[in-house]
């Protein structure tokens, strides 16, 4: 089983409010993300909200993602990965971690992480767009233990970086998903 974490407790300074609820297509950005990896099989799914958790909740009604709070999202978003990675099941093999800002992360891409982790044996499968690496991430589930020593707003780059020969870097011809950071990022793909 591959389950998912979605990062959705950054504080969006640069928006200007909680980014993740903002408006795309009908639907709020956070929840595009996790209908995507669900489209991609990822299950079950982990979100990690901050200060705007009873709106992400609303937005997630009607799917089986679970929310759990960061209450120090200033920490940076290594403090999300740990709470979300601690929140996942036991019984799981691998989990894939994205960006509750990336809505258009691409279905058939994460299937292809999944595919090239179980054919591996890798600790981490980092997608690698022609802009240079991205998210979302696939890890083995054994990297609980890494991902729970970091700190800082740098996620698990140096980590990913540090343990190069175990990890497995997958070209995908394609930008990468474009964050949205701000009103203008969200008006240009459409919302």
């Amino acid at each position: 089983m591959i389950a998912g974490v979605i990062l959705a407790a950054g504080c969006a300074t640069r928006f200007g409010g909680p980014k993740v609820l903002a408006p795309l297509g009908g639907r709020a950005v956070v929840r595009h993300v996790a209908d995507r990896l669900r489209a991609a099989g990822v299950a079950p799914l982990v979100v990690v909200v901050g200060d705007a958790e009873a709106g992400v909740v609303e937005a997630l009604a009607g799917t089986d993602a679970a929310t759990v709070r960061n209450s120090r999202p200033e920490d940076g978003m290594s403090a999300s990965l740990r709470i979300g990675v601690d929140a996942l099941p036991e019984d799981i093999g691998a989990f894939v971690v994205a960006l509750g800002d990336q809505p258009f992360i691409d279905v058939d891409m994460v299937r292809h992480l999944a595919r090239t982790w179980q054919e591996s044996n890798a600790a981490a499968v980092v997608p690698v767009y022609r802009d240079g690496p991205g998210n979302p991430v696939l890890f083995d589930a054994t990297m609980r233990r890494l991902l729970r020593t970091l700190s800082g707003d740098a996620g698990a780059r140096d980590l990913l970086h540090a343990m190069a020969d175990h990890v497995v870097r997958v070209a995908v011809d394609a930008d990468a998903p474009r964050d949205i950071d701000t009103p203008d990022d969200l008006r240009a793909i459409g919302g």
